[in-house]
């Protein structure tokens, strides 16, 4: 779910011949008009100083991506949609024609994230949503990768506490929405260590959390009552 994971690159719109229908000056492009690329590509949009500037659509022909909205001197700027090759979208702003600022991007599998970007990286504060699961990442993100928050499950459970590169890792709690009851531990390389809990025993919070979450949480034996140190493998998606 990393940057690494996305099949975002953006397509590379490259100054090459074209042929220009609307106004010259100069003998350059300039106001609204239609260009026809030497590779196929379209733009329909204006021109100013000989390149695109203002408000346009980019068409690449080759792969079906488009890009609608705002130019500075040949580069997105400010608010535009993106939709690419796989039919992923994103809706939002940009800045020297990178994702900055505010945006939504909607993946090809029915994810989501919205919130704060900065050189085509989820960078500030964001929800992203997991459509398989249910299950959302809402909080602090840096360069990518979700680094402080709430990981909220389908059935209002939530895990919060840090994260490194989009993984539990650090001190954190567990809360459960219909008890409201709360197991605190700490995550070390995706293996959880118990530590306490209220109000409710263990095998009970343990039972509790394998009906509700995607998390793969074994029950202690039987015979356990408190609350000992306990090591939990756990799957992440």
């Amino acid at each position: 779910m990393s940057e690494e994971d996305e099949e975002d690159e953006e397509e590379e719109e490259i100054e090459r011949e074209f042929t220009w229908s609307g106004a010259m000056e100069d003998y350059l492009p300039v106001g609204p008009g239609f260009a026809t690329y030497n590779n196929g590509d379209e733009y329909w949009g204006s021109y100013y100083d000989g390149k695109r500037n203002s408000y346009g659509r980019y068409t690449f022909m080759k792969t079906g991506a488009n890009y609608e909205g705002n130019y500075t001197d040949n580069l997105k700027s400010g608010f535009g949609i993106f939709t690419y090759p796989d039919r992923s979208v994103y809706t939002g702003t940009w800045y020297q024609d990178m994702r900055s600022g505010e945006g939504q991007y909607t993946y090809a599998n029915g994810d989501i994230y919205k919130g704060q970007w900065s050189e085509n990286k989820k960078h500030g504060v964001g929800t992203y949503f997991f459509k398989e699961t249910g299950s959302q990442f809402i909080g602090d993100w840096e360069q990518g990768f979700f680094v402080k928050g709430k990981w909220v499950f389908r059935s209002g459970d939530f895990y919060e506490g840090p994260f490194v590169k989009s993984k539990p890792e650090g001190p954190g709690k567990y809360m459960f929405f219909k008890s409201k009851s709360t197991v605190t531990g700490t995550f070390e390389k995706t293996k959880w260590t118990l530590g306490s809990t209220k109000p409710t025993p263990a095998k009970e919070i343990l039972e509790e959390a394998m009906k509700h979450t995607p998390l793969l949480i074994p029950l202690p034996p039987p015979d356990v009552k408190s609350l000992p140190s306990y090591v939990v493998p756990m799957k992440f998606k």
